[in-house]
């Protein structure tokens, strides 16, 4: 598992996780909260031979991630329920987003880092984001 952090702005109120549906126990790993899957909705990096083996961590599979039609404003829509439901919980409390698709590697990692800085910027809390995909 990859952790990745936003400059702290006070203790860590949200976790966006990325997770890869097809892996077994995949389903396990879902958290409580909300729950956005993307295996049929963005392109898909690893069919391009050149992304395959590379993640949404990486500048180029993010910015494939981010031009798929769409893709944009279901983050962004994505972004604001996940506000919504911080800002109804009590401090101390963690709010939960986990972002699917098939492996794991690059929409949802490229998604939750997305949504996580959205989160970050709007709302001024720590935003941790934890990538579970295998390696491969």
């Amino acid at each position: 598992m990859q952790t990745t952090h936003l400059p702290r702005r006070g203790l860590v109120a949200a976790v966006i996780s990325s997770i890869g549906i097809r892996h077994e126990g995949a389903h396990a790993l879902v958290d409580t909260g909300l729950y956005l899957d993307l295996s049929r909705v963005l392109r898909n990096p690893a069919d391009d031979p050149t992304m395959r083996y590379r993640t949404g961590l990486d500048d180029d599979v993010h910015g494939h991630v981010l031009k798929t039609p769409g893709a944009l404003t279901l983050i962004n829509r994505t972004a604001v329920q996940l506000r919504a439901l911080a800002d109804e919980v009590s401090v101390g409390r963690l709010v939960r987003l986990t972002v699917a698709c098939q492996g794991g590697r690059h929409r949802s990692v490229a998604a939750a880092e997305t949504v996580g800085r959205l989160l970050w910027e709007a709302w001024g809390r720590g935003v941790r984001r934890r990538h579970r995909a295998p390696p491969h």
